[in-house]
C-alpha cells in the first residue's frame, strides 16, 4: 500500500497563498480607500483592518500548531518506507525512515492538544532492544488515510 499526500499538501499551500493575497488586498483597500463614509457598526477602517489582521494571525498560529507534514508511506517489498518533512516555508529538513519488515516492532500513537495534533512513533527491534524513531506528525492525513496506515502497520506487527 502506498500513501502519498502530495495533492493534499499542494492544496493546503495554495489555499494559504490565496488567503495571504486576499488578506493583503483587503487590508490595502481598507487603509487606502473610503468604502463607506465614517464608520461601520461604530468601527473605523483601521479597527476593521486590525480585526482582520488578528483573524489572519490566528489562522497562521493554528496552522503552525498543527505541524503539517508531507507524508509518503510504502510497505511494498521487504521494507517499510516512511518519508516526511514539514510543510512550512522555512523548513527544508527531509526525513526518511526505512525499516526491514522483519525488524518492525510496532508503533505508538501520541495525541496532543485534545486531538488537534496527532503523531506516530515507529518502533524497531535492534540487538539492544526496541528503539524508537522520532515522532512523525500525521495531522495532514485524512481520517481514511490514517486508518489505512494503521491497518497496514497492524498487519505487519502481528
Amino acid at each position: 500500500m502506498v500513501i502519498d499526500i502530495q495533492r493534499t499538501i499542494l492544496r493546503k499551500n495554495l489555499r494559504a497563498f490565496i488567503l495571504a493575497i486576499v488578506f493583503v488586498i483587503i487590508i490595502l483597500l481598507l487603509l487606502l480607500t473610503y468604502i463607506y463614509e465614517d464608520q461601520l457598526f461604530g468601527l473605523t477602517n483601521y479597527h476593521i483592518s486590525i480585526i482582520i489582521a488578528g483573524i489572519y494571525i490566528l489562522y497562521i498560529v493554528i496552522n503552525a500548531l498543527r505541524q503539517y507534514h508531507y507524508i509518503y508511506f510504502d510497505d511494498k517489498g521487504d521494507k517499510l518506507v516512511l518519508r516526511y518533512f514539514p510543510t512550512g516555508a522555512f523548513t527544508s529538513k527531509k526525513n526518511s525512515i526505512e525499516i526491514a519488515k522483519k525488524d518492525f516492532a510496532g508503533y505508538q500513537k501520541k495525541i496532543w492538544l485534545f486531538g488537534f495534533r496527532e503523531k506516530m512513533i515507529l518502533l524497531v527491534n535492534t540487538r539492544k532492544g526496541i528503539a524508537k524513531y522520532p515522532p512523525v506528525s500525521l495531522t495532514a492525513l485524512k481520517k481514511k488515510e490514517k486508518e489505512s496506515l494503521y491497518q497496514a502497520l497492524d498487519r505487519l506487527k502481528g
